[in-house]
């Protein structure tokens, strides 16, 4: 069995919602981490959105005013170090699930 993530993506406006929630029934062998990408996108200073670019109390509220990729990726292997013992003939995997505007664009 693998320990190696899964990681899926939809682009906006695609029911990923409702996408992520199929694998979300499968508690007993997966973990769902929603939208990881989405603390650093709009409130940390590598942040792409400019959505709080000048509202740093609300930034600071929220909580996330220091979250970056590299603390998102970090976070991956953290949880997925930590995933559970699941019986035998299931997969024993993180599942990372992203919406493409929250991820970091290519140029």
């Amino acid at each position: 069995m693998s320990n190696k993530p899964i990681f899926v993506a939809t682009h906006p406006r695609a029911c990923s919602t409702a996408f992520e929630r199929v694998f979300m029934t499968r508690r007993e062998s997966l973990q769902c981490v929603h939208e990881p990408f989405g603390d650093a996108f709009y409130y940390g200073p590598e942040r792409l959105s400019t959505r709080y670019e000048n509202d740093m109390q609300a930034r600071e509220e929220i909580g996330f005013s220091q979250s970056t990729y590299q603390t998102i990726f970090d976070r991956f292997e953290r949880e997925a170090s930590e995933v559970r013992s699941i019986p035998p003939l299931r997969h024993d995997g993180l599942l990372l699930f992203a919406n493409v505007h929250c991820a970091p664009l290519a140029s």
